[in-house]
């Protein structure tokens, strides 16, 4: 589906800007850089997940060094203390190998509403990795499995879960 709408020499490239992070102030800027306000605005009127877990994600501070290009996160002590536990999460899937039918990609707390945008800020976004394969949807899925904190921030990438399921 989405392969086929969008076509794999467009959808690569995209998600490869998607992995690699935009270099986005958030400490200046209230949209990530290069979305436009009015599709920020437009995405905040769209369905997103409430789960508990996105609320403490988001209380993680996020930070940006314009001179090496790198975000870096202040990971509160009630998210350091779910490392290695079991979560259950919703939301958007954002697949990373260009595929319909994916094992791993980003799972995304904002309803995607553009292809060349990221869909909020990196404590908005967990990759996940799946034994089986996930068919893309434009419908939020549930994942569960243990989460990770990573520290990837050239990418923007902290959290990652090793799905056990999805649904």
């Amino acid at each position: 589906m989405i392969a086929g709408r969008y076509g794999r020499a467009v959808l690569i490239p995209i998600l490869a800007v998607l992995l690699c992070g935009m270099r986005t102030e958030y400490r200046v800027l209230k949209q990530p850089a290069g979305q436009p306000s009015g599709e920020r605005a437009a995405q905040d009127r769209l369905p997103k997940s409430n789960n508990p877990i996105w609320q403490r994600l988001l209380a993680c501070k996020v930070d940006y060094n314009n001179k090496t290009g790198i975000f870096s996160i202040s990971v509160t002590p009630e998210v350091k203390a779910m490392a290695g536990q079991s979560v259950t999460l919703n939301g958007f899937v954002l697949p990373l190998d260009g595929s319909d039918h994916t094992k791993h990609f980003l799972l995304t707390r904002r309803t995607p509403v553009c292809m060349f945008c990221p869909p909020g800020e990196p404590n908005e976004v967990v990759e996940v990795v799946s034994p089986k394969t996930v068919l893309w949807t434009e419908k939020m899925v549930t994942v569960a499995g243990p989460l990770s904190l990573i520290n990837n921030g050239e990418k923007g990438m902290f959290f990652k879960i090793n799905a056990t399921a999805v649904k």
